[in-house]
């Protein structure tokens, strides 16, 4: 007998999220027309349930193609012991072509069971290009790793400032053995300085002029990543787009800052890859300064706030 009625209350238990589920209904309603790549776009969910139950939904969902960036409730009606609640979900697209928008978790409270939870239904999206492209240039395959040489005007630069660097220091060294108080030579600027020279150098070369922008736009994401890597000790070169985009956080920017580098970025790789015409390369060269100065003020603000709590820590020893 006793058994029996453990396992009643053990099938009870199971079967009460089960009976939660079924409570609750999630209607979806998709964005109406096409969206563009890094665009933001709104949806809506309608959730009907008992008037008793509590949901919220799972802020953490998402995928590698979509971002939710905020849930609003908008609206919530109530009859006959149930209510249904309306929210606008706001989320960002970052694949291009047709994709599915994930399905949303959704946990319920107040009487529902302990650990209930719904789920809105997937749906599908096409995500057109962020700029128009030419008939007939439509995405292609990255090139293999072994087949890409990037920035090539500026890797020329570069290597020439390394010998030069390499002939300087053999000079210093030498004239140290001989005696002299000279010292080898050692770049001091720091790096927000170094990226806006290098941005300088990449807007008087040649290459947008001659319509070389797949270098072009490969020294304005090099410039970025470099940066990005010297200023926040983030392995930016080594990333994918989506990656590095995530890694933006660790900076300490604002949301906006950081989403507008995100969409150099993905316009960047669309004119690397898929052989898109950049309307304004000159405008995207602007747009690089502002976020190298919007991450420079968030790197020094945080500065700012370790020494005032080193200067607090030391002070409070000191009583």
């Amino acid at each position: 007998m006793k058994k029996a009625t453990l396992l009643l209350l053990a099938a009870f238990l199971a079967a009460a999220p089960a009976a939660a589920q079924d409570a609750v209904s999630l209607t979806v309603t998709p964005p109406a027309g096409k969206i563009k790549l890094t665009d933001s776009f709104k949806f809506k969910v309608e959730a009907a349930l008992p008037e008793n139950y509590t949901i919220r939904p799972d802020t953490s969902s998402g995928s590698e193609e979509f971002e939710v960036l905020s849930f609003t409730k908008t609206g919530e009606t109530k009859k006959d012991g149930r209510k249904t609640e309306t929210f606008e979900i706001k989320a960002q697209a970052f694949a291009l072509g047709v994709s599915t928008f994930p399905a949303i978790s959704w946990f319920l409270g107040g009487s529902a069971p302990e650990g209930s939870e719904v789920a809105t239904s997937s749906f599908t999206l096409e995500v057109l290009p962020l700029f128009k492209t030419k008939e007939g240039d439509g995405i292609r395959d990255i090139y293999p790793p072994f087949r890409f040489i990037p920035w090539l005007w500026l890797l020329a630069l570069a290597l020439a400032a390394a010998a030069a660097y390499y002939l300087y220091s053999r000079r210093g060294a030498a004239a140290a053995g001989g005696g002299s108080s000279r010292s080898a030579w050692s770049d001091s600027r720091a790096p927000y300085q170094r990226a806006r020279d290098r941005l300088e150098k990449l807007e008087k070369s040649p290459l947008a002029a001659a319509g070389k922008f797949k270098e072009f736009y490969t020294g304005l994401t090099a410039i970025l990543r470099f940066y990005l890597r010297e200023e926040f000790s983030i392995d930016a070169a080594l990333m994918t787009t989506s990656v590095l985009a995530r890694e933006l956080k660790r900076t300490g920017t604002d949301i906006k800052t950081a989403l507008r580098a995100r969409e150099l970025l993905q316009k960047s790789d669309l004119v690397k890859f898929a052989r898109l015409k950049p309307g304004d390369a000159e405008a995207d060269s602007r747009a690089l300064e502002e976020l190298l100065m919007e991450f420079h003020r968030a790197s020094e603000n945080a500065k700012a706030l370790a020494a005032a709590a080193e200067e607090q820590k030391r002070a409070g020893a000191k009583r």
